[in-house]
């Protein structure tokens, strides 16, 4: 196993906490990013002080600004760059990968200007590349102190599944396989739009355990209610993709998402958070194509539509809230 390459697209602090782990587990790990700074700091010092600061990176792991001598000769390659960013990122170097090499998609967001999710996505760019979805929850920062994570390797052929799963497999990662793509790619969408409503509660209501409880339940009937109008399974939703993802999403304090919520709640407006933050997070841009979906599907996903009225400039209240978990019983 120590001879086997992996290529990890992305520096960020999925694609540093992963790369730390994949070398500590004796792989042979190439990182790219855009950012010549982030390539050069984890060269020099050893950690990468933009995306996961205080991370002594194992000395494993080789940045590199060049995107084909990344994934040449890899036997995976992770793509971890943000969903906007998935597709320019992997287009240009799918020629460089070797032909066996299986594309593992780590973003959990659609495609640009589409309501497909990414790895539905690449499979229609990439036709005959063996593609993965890695879905479950998994937090960079848990992974990156040597936190093991149960994770979900989920590809329309059970074996190339069960191969990324293998290349994975060690002391950071219990890996588990699916066939429901769809499943595993619109739980990891979709979470982190309801991570967002969480974070918000979490503020509103001084952190009442009772309403969280209950908003949680309702967001995954309306995870799975969405899902399954667009080709996932129920019961994927209702396991790691979908429910365990959303618990790590929702309640962690390293989450993007629920910190998004947070604020909106505190009063801060999206436009703000994103000209002061110079970011949003994948459930803010994912939320409109959401809500489109649960429509086309005809599917009422009340919440999701609270979300995306914030994100629009409506004013989170604990008063909508409650009653629209009133009319979710």
């Amino acid at each position: 196993m120590a001879r086997i390459k992996i290529a990890i697209l992305g520096a960020g602090n999925m694609g540093s906490a992963m790369a730390h782990a994949l070398a500590g587990g004796g792989r042979e790990v190439v990182l790219w990013d855009f950012f010549p700074e982030v390539v050069s700091d984890i060269g020099e010092h050893r950690e990468n002080r933009r995306f996961l600061p205080g991370v002594r990176l194992h000395a494993g792991v080789r940045a590199t600004s060049d995107t084909h001598e990344c994934v040449a000769g890899a036997a995976l390659v992770l793509a971890a760059v943000p969903s906007l960013f998935a597709i320019p990122t992997l287009v240009p170097v799918l020629s460089s990968m070797h032909p066996d090499a299986v594309l593992v998609n780590l973003a959990k967001g659609f495609a640009p200007r589409t309501r497909i999710p990414i790895p539905i996505h690449l499979g229609r760019i990439a036709p005959g590349r063996p593609c993965v979805h890695l879905a479950g929850p998994a937090i960079a920062n848990e992974i990156a102190r040597g936190v093991p994570a149960c994770i979900i390797l989920a590809a329309e052929d059970a074996a190339i599944a069960g191969r990324a799963a293998d290349l994975l497999d060690g002391p950071a990662f219990i890996g588990s396989t699916s066939t429901d793509v769809a499943g595993a790619a619109l739980g990891g969408i979709l979470k982190n739009i309801y991570a967002i409503l969480l974070g918000a509660l979490d503020t509103l209501s001084a952190g009442a355990r009772n309403l969280e409880a209950a908003a949680l339940g309702a967001s995954v009937q309306e995870m799975a209610a969405i899902a399954s109008a667009h080709g996932g399974k129920v019961p994927t939703l209702y396991g790691l993709a979908g429910l365990g993802d959303l618990v790590a999403t929702g309640f962690s304090g390293d989450s993007h998402n629920r910190k998004f919520g947070q604020m909106l709640a505190a009063g801060e407006s999206a436009a703000k958070i994103e000209k002061e933050q110079g970011w949003l997070p994948e459930g803010a841009r994912a939320a409109p194509a959401a809500c489109a979906l649960a429509r086309a599907g005809k599917v009422r996903a009340p919440l999701a539509g609270l979300v995306r009225r914030w994100i629009a400039g409506d004013a989170p209240s604990l008063d909508g809230i409650v009653r629209v978990l009133r009319k979710s019983r």
